[in-house]
């Protein structure tokens, strides 16, 4: 919404240029240009097995529509004059204008070719060849109610039901769940010791503020094709090149630049921030599905 906030504050300049107008709404012209455009960023994010382009198209002319709704109702409510939506939309511009500086410097670069991605595939066989995916039963507290005696008893435990009686019988507040990862959502040594552990084993991994009191209920191979990977992988190199990009033009510029801080900021803190993150392309489609995020998984307790 926040993107799209930032393609609509100039639509009124956008509409008066000249372009096929392809629906309205009260009044509003959305035109070819605009869907165009909207298309553009689709198949940016679209998943391998991409929708036929003639569906793509009218999904993004109701899409266009539903938005173009949206906003007009936010203008009549004035939303667009709150002072934090303005730093927020400034913010967005200000990381899409730079997105489009570092892809001109990048230039044409080329394509990974195919030594280069089967490289990769061979090179992580727990995210293709060897993925594996572990369904998982949960019981969700926070991280400041595990304690001794919880872990005491969960070390005699036989299952899971057992230790949600005992958070119920002294008051600990919890979520049950079944939950599903693949080795390709965690980090190696996580993946690796829930394949040693085997069924019905009790452990705990923590997610952040909260603790995941946790069974291994099934272990299945599902492997990834290497034909099917390489789609996933190309994306990966071609953002992990970006990266490199951004990362030695920050170099270059702070070098040059006369940096002040009136308040210096934490030693440990980086306060560059990157604009493309290159996302591991066995993580890409977990990442679209998943209801939490696994990658803060630090480990076991």
């Amino acid at each position: 919404m926040l993107l799209t906030v930032i393609n609509l504050s100039a639509c009124d300049d956008q509409k008066k240029k000249s372009g096929q107008v392809v629906a309205r709404i009260n009044g509003e012209e959305i035109t070819a240009p605009q869907l165009e455009a909207e298309l553009r960023y689709a198949s940016r994010l679209q998943d391998d097995g991409a929708a036929p382009r003639q569906a793509m198209r009218e999904q993004a002319v109701e899409a266009l529509i539903d938005r173009q709704l949206l906003l007009g109702e936010a203008l009549r409510n004035k939303i667009d004059r709150d002072p934090a939506l303005i730093l927020i939309i400034e913010r967005f511009k200000t990381q899409a204008i730079v997105q489009a500086y570092l892809e001109s410097k990048a230039g044409n670069q080329e394509q990974p070719g195919k030594a280069e991605i089967d490289g990769y595939f061979q090179a992580h066989p727990e995210m293709f060849s060897r993925r594996k995916v572990f369904e998982v039963e949960q019981l969700i507290i926070a991280d400041q109610d595990f304690s001794a005696p919880l872990k005491a008893m969960m070390d005699t435990s036989k299952s899971l039901s057992q230790v949600a009686a005992w958070l119920q019988k002294n008051k600990i507040a919890h979520v049950q769940r079944q939950y599903s990862y693949s080795s390709a959502d965690l980090p190696p040594e996580v993946g690796n010791r829930l394949q040693t552990l085997g069924r019905s084993r009790l452990f705990v991994m923590k997610d952040g503020q909260r603790d995941l009191l946790c069974a291994l209920t099934e272990l299945r191979d599902s492997p990834v094709a290497a034909d099917a990977a390489r789609p996933q992988i190309e994306r990966y190199l071609m953002n992990k090149k970006m990266q490199e990009i951004a990362l030695a033009e920050i170099t270059r510029l702070r070098s040059a630049a006369k940096l002040e801080y009136m308040e210096k900021p934490a030693g440990s803190i980086d306060s560059r921030g990157m604009p493309v993150a290159a996302t591991s392309p066995g993580k890409q489609q977990a990442e679209v599905n998943k209801s939490m995020e696994v990658s803060g998984v630090a480990g076991f307790k």
